[in-house]
């Protein structure tokens, strides 16, 4: 058995190389989460009976964002890097401005019979190519719908996506930075969260960046320690715990304590779940970006109160997906293409050593009994190639490749 343990410690991070694995149908559950989250409130304005479903799935994207951006960063220059994650990051969200500009907008003045402000629909799409919203509404739309003047509550957390790219690519290439400053990272950017939930300290968008980086940086730590984290179901039902008892506490202990237990919860799962939902076709960052804009529309239409809050929220992922697989096929994965226009230089070799006592600070006890135990929306495929290429130690010494 002990043997077996051993084993199972040692192969979750080769397990989680590749497409064999259900990294993306976990990411697409995510998405259908805010999916869902956001239909309540779309039809009403207020949180569904899940009040916190949407920042949980959140949460999530950038915890398997973190580790799996750990690995693409390890094996390619800094410019590589930025290429491929800019090549994933923008062109959807591209597609969506005008998809939203020229097609949803347009269609909820014809049911509200009203004129559609051409000039506004550029603007639209020119002052938030950037990434950053910072027009909302389309010339007065969507109308009569609880959120007023605002087509898409989703895109909020993609700057702090791509600056979470920036920071943490530049941090992966710092010479010496492994295990223990990316614990570091964990314990100050989990415990700054927890601060300002708990005093309402915070400036604009501080709360929400250290909240998100918090789970980014669980994703990196444990990616560090991908060569030792255990597959055995009792720590995964020991993660599963810690997390559930967290969600029940309050929001200030959640924020310290759950990154990482969070984390390797979903990580525990892409290794384990024998299922392949979108392992080649990952429509999650399409669900996450289409979503809002077609509940908005369909809010207009008056579609919520007319087949009940429930099955809104079961039409609004119908509706989405069909829409997230074109924007797979049609723009994303032929902008993944194009990665090959810079080609890959080799990136800074990953730190390896023990975890040091900070590290397993932050780690815990609770999984498995043992101290080893962050939208939307990096492709599995690089940390498949990160895996083959980057040498790593096993438990025992050992070089290994994933």
């Amino acid at each position: 058995m002990a043997s077996r343990g051993r084993v199972e410690a040692a192969s979750l991070g080769m397990r989680l190389a590749g497409h064999d694995n259900a990294l993306n149908a976990i990411r697409l559950l995510l998405a259908v989460f805010v999916v869902i989250d956001h239909s309540y409130k779309a039809a009403t304005g207020r949180p569904g009976p899940w009040v916190h479903m949407g920042d949980f799935a959140v949460e999530g994207f950038f915890a398997i964002s973190g580790y799996l951006i750990a690995g693409s960063r390890s094996r390619m220059s800094m410019g590589s890097f930025l290429w491929r994650r800019a090549l994933r990051l923008m062109p959807a969200y591209w597609a969506l401005l005008f998809f939203t500009a020229l097609v949803v907008a347009p269609l909820s003045t014809e049911l509200t019979r009203s004129s559609y402000d051409w000039a506004s629909g550029a603007g639209y799409v020119v002052n938030n190519s950037l990434l950053f919203t910072t027009q909302m509404g389309i010339g007065g739309t969507p109308e009569g719908v609880a959120y007023f003047g605002l087509w898409n509550a989703s895109t909020w957390s993609l700057p702090f996506e791509a600056a979470a790219y920036v920071m943490f690519g530049l941090l992966l290439a710092m010479p010496g930075f492994g295990r223990r400053p990316a614990a570091v990272a964990c314990v100050a950017l989990s415990a700054a969260t927890a601060a300002q939930h708990a005093t309402g300290l915070g400036v604009n968008v501080t709360p929400d960046l250290t909240r998100l980086w918090s789970f980014f940086a669980a994703g990196v730590l444990l990616w560090s320690l991908r060569d030792r984290l255990p597959m055995s179901l009792t720590a995964g039902a020991g993660a599963c715990t810690l997390v559930l008892g967290t969600l029940l506490l309050d929001r200030a202990t959640y924020f310290a304590i759950a990154p990482v237990a969070v984390t390797f919860l979903l990580l525990w799962l892409g290794a384990r779940l024998p299922v392949r939902v979108g392992a080649r076709n990952d429509i999650s960052y399409g669900v996450y970006l289409f979503a809002f804009p077609l509940q908005q529309l369909m809010a207009v239409a008056g579609v919520p109160s007319a087949v009940g809050l429930e099955w809104f929220a079961v039409l609004s992922v119908a509706v989405t997906v069909p829409v997230a697989w074109a924007s797979w096929l049609l723009i994303e994965q032929p902008a993944m293409r194009l990665r090959r226009l810079i080609p890959t230089t080799p990136g800074p070799a990953p730190s390896v050593g023990a975890p040091g006592p900070v590290a397993w600070a932050c780690l815990g006890t609770a999984v498995n009994g043992h101290a080893e135990r962050s939208s939307g929306i990096d492709p599995t495929s690089e940390c498949a190639a990160s895996a083959r290429q980057s040498p790593q130690m096993s438990p025992k010494g050992r070089s290994e490749r994933g």
